[in-house]
């Protein structure tokens, strides 16, 4: 069996942020062979199962936060990798301070700052809808100390997130991945995309040499690292097209199922 798995945003999606036609009947087919096709990202399992479903096929493992939480197909734990209490109650701080929006995300729980436009568009992406309890009551509740993140979404003001970013190098807990301007993503720094991969590769039996990664930026350079096959779409920034040993097509172009489908039709 081969293990396929893929990012999700910039390298699976097409330009309108869904699975298209092509790349759902690529999925399957490798599916009907016997081999798996995980999903891996920095979204929550429940964003990840959405797109799954498109596929209409049963549960399969995910690898969610970057590698922070990876879940078995019946949604038993294989690795749970939090955020620290302290590190997290640092990030509020520091958000609050520079008036950046900061979304705590703890496994299928999405605590928002706020009812404003970053919650909006990120429900719109995701597909999934905020908690009730917002950040400010899950930090001040204690909430954080009972059940930690497993990532921070802030979202501003460029120069503000680029002050955010810097307070936060000296807090060795903490990585931060710029996914865009106006996003950083926060995680533990004892989490990554290769962790993951490597952990699920494990607990399927499969020997990391017959693992394909597909990714497009800096924080699937981990996964590259790891995986027999790393295949960058040509969209990708350019360490990940570095550390990639296939460029495929570029993400709106189905780069993804492109591979696949030359992959099935070589063996």
């Amino acid at each position: 069996m081969t293990l396929f798995c893929s990012d999700v945003d910039g390298t699976l999606l097409d330009h309108r942020r869904t699975l298209s036609d092509r790349t759902v009947a690529a999925i399957r087919a490798v599916r009907s062979e016997g081999h798996a096709f995980v999903l891996c990202s920095s979204r929550m399992p429940a964003s990840l199962e959405g797109l799954e479903r498109l596929c209409g096929v049963e549960p399969t493992p995910l690898i969610a936060y970057n590698g922070g939480l990876v879940l078995r197909a019946d949604r038993t734990v294989v690795t749970d990798v939090a955020i620290a209490p302290d590190d997290a109650e640092v990030a509020y701080a520091v958000c609050s301070r520079f008036g950046l929006h900061a979304s705590f995300f703890a496994g299928d729980d999405w605590y928002a700052w706020g009812p404003d436009e970053w919650t909006e568009r990120e429900a719109t992406i995701t597909a999934v809808d905020p908690s009730e309890t917002s950040a400010h009551d899950y930090v001040g509740s204690g909430r954080v100390d009972e059940q930690p993140p497993h990532k921070v979404m802030a979202m501003g003001d460029p120069s503000l997130v680029d002050r955010l970013e810097a307070a936060l190098a000296e807090r060795p807990g903490l990585v931060a991945y710029r996914s865009k301007p106006t996003y950083l993503e926060i995680a533990s720094s004892s989490c990554s995309k290769g962790d993951g991969l490597r952990a699920l590769a494990a607990e399927l039996g499969v020997d990391l040499a017959d693992t394909v990664f597909f990714g497009d930026n800096h924080n699937d350079v981990s996964a590259f690292a790891v995986a027999g096959t790393a295949v960058a779409v040509s969209n990708a920034v350019e360490p990940a097209l570095e550390a990639a040993n296939v460029v495929t097509a570029h993400h709106r172009e189905d780069g993804v199922a492109e591979y696949l489908e030359a992959w099935l039709a070589g063996r």
